[in-house]
């Protein structure tokens, strides 16, 4: 489930997390509520957010905690758009790194409108260096175009 507000004024920062996977499902949205609680402590303004769902990792990730070596091949990942003064950015980011629940993180500062893509892209003409012919570019091909040729190979 997402949320979105737009409406912001200070810095906006978006965290996407991996939360262990021996967090069970009943005990993930405490987890997200102490992350979210971590944010709250440092004056965090939440803009938007993802829940945590449950995902193959593309690699193995080892989280040492202790003296011990946990590795993990599935992870809880979610993200969590908000905004705070890049002050307490600094210190949401040493609490991330403390945290034996967070396996990985990436904390980033962004915008806040929803930069995610539709359904259609438009395509963007690329401008040509100035020794370089047209009839070496090939334009890309409109999605409407494509299903258009495949619908008459396949008829």
């Amino acid at each position: 489930m997402t949320t979105e507000t737009v409406k912001t004024s200070g810095t906006v920062y978006e965290v996407g997390f991996h939360i262990v996977p021996a967090v069970s499902p009943e005990n993930l949205p405490k987890e997200v509520d102490a992350i979210k609680a971590v944010l709250g402590a440092h004056g965090a303004t939440i803009i938007s957010e993802e829940f945590p769902k449950l995902r193959p990792l593309s690699f193995t990730m080892v989280k040492v905690v202790g003296q011990v070596r946990h590795k993990y091949d599935t992870a809880y990942f979610g993200w969590i758009k908000f905004e705070t003064t890049p002050e307490a950015a600094v210190e949401i980011n040493k609490a991330f790194s403390a945290s034996e629940k967070v396996l990985r993180y990436l904390l980033i500062k962004t915008v806040a409108e929803n930069t995610l893509y539709g359904d259609k892209l438009i395509p963007q003409e690329k401008e040509l260096p100035k020794n370089e012919e047209a009839k070496d570019v090939v334009a890309p091909a409109v999605a409407e175009e494509v299903d258009k040729a495949v619908e008459k190979s396949v008829a």
